[in-house]
């Protein structure tokens, strides 16, 4: 076995390299560029030494040192991310497991960075649709802000010395302005504390069900992450099945991945009735698990002995679907979060105005 060379630096590192993630396109060029090692021939203790050298983020050179070190052990590279299966995923490492057994495991490490580069593409994707939105509701809540710490302290003021009756809305507007220039720090910790919960109840296995039942049930963004989770579900299954992975075990693993309890659990229902003999669309069929269409394309696909190729062509639709939902909402999101601000501003400009107005009329 060959030796790896130590890093001094990889026990030294800080408390913002803890906070630091594997990003997609991380595992995308490691993926990559270990199949283009394993397929010159380069072994693939070597490559991971090659790889070892060649990162910069400590986090995953760490992760690399391990997977290195357990290789050198004697393990095969499968069990080794096995063992870091939280940064790199079941899939990758079902994938892994198959290339190994079929002697493709440079075919196989290219099929894990296409997959995940596809991902990858697909969220750079959304992100883009929604920027402008995000971007909006950002100077929005600037301007809001500019508007209740500076621009209504400066009127309230100035009206407090005229003896003038304030309307209910200036009313409430300057008490509203009083309240957040008061407890400001309190109402973000607030709102932090409110997303952190939320966030936490995500991950509770008890009530995660729950929890992904409601997010289906959102209008709009419900449709959005049901496509999703589909769309990496099926894509994830026709990728096992053309490796040569178990129908039973691919069916599970796309299950896995999906995302969603409420999707996992069609998958897993699939699974079952394909474990006592039925054809997957006709338990699709039977069950209305998917649209009519997603089980006459497995019919088709069971029938003629192509059914990774009939998935990956669902999963291509749904990605299509996708793509024209989140741009469909972000031509929506832009023009109403324009008039909802509007509103709000012209709504304290008004409450600003209206005392103004009735001191010109008392006058006259």
């Amino acid at each position: 076995m060959e030796k790896i060379s130590p890093y001094n630096n990889l026990n030294s590192y800080d408390f913002l390299d803890l906070l630091s993630n594997i990003t997609l396109k991380d595992k995308v060029i490691f993926f990559r560029q270990l199949a283009t090692m394993i397929s010159a021939g380069i072994s693939i203790t070597s490559s991971i030494n090659i790889l070892l050298q060649q990162t910069e983020k400590r986090k995953f050179k760490r992760i690399l040192l391990k997977i290195a070190e357990r290789i050198n052990s004697g393990l095969p590279l499968s069990v080794a991310l096995a063992e870091q299966q939280k940064y790199f995923g079941i899939l990758a490492t079902s994938l892994v497991k198959a290339g190994e057994e079929s002697g493709m495991l440079d075919i196989s490490l290219n099929r894990i960075s296409g997959f995940l580069e596809s991902q990858e593409n697909l969220r750079k994707k959304i992100i883009s649709a929604l920027i402008y939105p995000i971007v909006v509701l950002v100077i929005s809540l600037m301007v809001l802000s500019v508007m209740c710490f500076i621009v209504i302290p400066k009127f309230q003021k100035a009206f407090a010395n005229l003896d003038i009756k304030m309307p209910w809305l200036t009313m409430k507007i300057f008490n509203f302005g009083v309240w957040l220039q008061l407890h400001w720090v309190i109402f973000m910790i607030s709102l932090f504390a409110l997303i952190l919960l939320g966030y936490f109840l995500t991950k509770l296995a008890a009530i995660k069900y729950q929890i992904d039942f409601i997010k289906l049930k959102i209008p709009i963004f419900g449709n959005i992450i049901y496509k999703a989770s589909i769309s990496r579900a099926f894509k994830t299954m026709a990728l096992l099945l053309k490796s040569g992975v178990p129908v039973l075990k691919a069916i599970e693993l796309a299950g896995n991945v999906a995302g969603n309890e409420i999707v996992k659990k069609k998958f897993y229902l699939v699974r079952d009735a394909a474990g006592m003999g039925v054809t997957i669309n006709a338990v699709m069929k039977e069950k209305r698990l998917f649209p009519a269409m997603v089980s006459y394309m497995v019919a088709v696909g069971e029938e003629t002995g192509h059914t990774d190729e009939m998935l990956a062509k669902v999963a291509e639709w749904y990605e299509t679907e996708l793509e024209e939902t989140v741009k469909r909402l972000s031509s929506i999101l832009e023009p109403v979060l324009v008039v909802l601000v509007g509103f709000i501003v012209g709504v304290i400009v008004l409450a600003i105005f209206l005392p103004i107005i009735s001191a010109i009329q008392e006058l006259t």
